[in-house]
């Protein structure tokens, strides 16, 4: 009796040492189905020059800032790697007023039809707290597959942010589409 009772305790310890390692699975993570992806590089913050947000990229990504009176984005990617092995990044905090609703999904499903992409996958949720809009386009550039990513986060009645991420090829792209997501969840909003 003595050997079961240690037994359970150990094995209760040991499930709530596991458990308590875990992160927690975003919503959008959840949404396309990407589970705990961690980024093993060393990171860097990088702040945008209006001090709106700041980001957490790998350090030997090549990152440009750019700013004017409607906006502050940062650019990132991977340029070592090969174009089908790497990803464009596109972080953005823009001056203005959008609705998170049918509207917008309407707006950026016409987009993405133009831009001769076939929608893959949408979603409306929460973004640490804010009201967000996701949405996968599928399509095809210079013979190469092309997907692209665009995420809404609505701020506040005068500010959203747009994130928008470029994949080339279909050559582990579920990975690549993970590790982005991983990223975009590093983000911090400064109001």
């Amino acid at each position: 009796m003595k050997y079961v009772s240690k037994l359970f305790a150990v094995s209760i310890c040991s499930v709530l040492l596991f458990s308590s390692c875990q992160h927690p699975v975003s919503e959008i993570s959840k949404v396309f189905s990407c589970k705990n992806i961690e980024i093993t590089e060393e990171l860097e913050r990088v702040d945008d020059f209006k001090q709106n947000f700041s980001i957490a990229v790998p350090k030997r990504w090549k990152t440009k800032l750019y700013y004017d009176n409607m906006e502050s984005e940062i650019f990132s990617a991977d340029t070592i790697k090969t174009i089908t092995d790497t990803y464009i990044m596109d972080f953005s905090s823009r001056i203005g007023s959008i609705e998170i609703d049918d509207v917008l999904k309407e707006k950026v499903r016409q987009k993405t039809m133009n831009n001769n992409l076939e929608m893959i996958e949408e979603s409306f949720h929460n973004f640490k707290g804010y009201a967000a809009y996701a949405h996968l386009g599928k399509g095809k550039s210079k013979g190469m597959d092309l997907y692209v990513f665009q995420y809404y986060i609505k701020i506040n009645n005068d500010k959203y942010m747009l994130i928008k991420t470029e994949f080339y090829g279909e050559e582990n792209f579920d990975s690549r589409f993970c590790e982005s997501l991983a990223l975009i969840e590093k983000i911090k909003i400064q109001n």
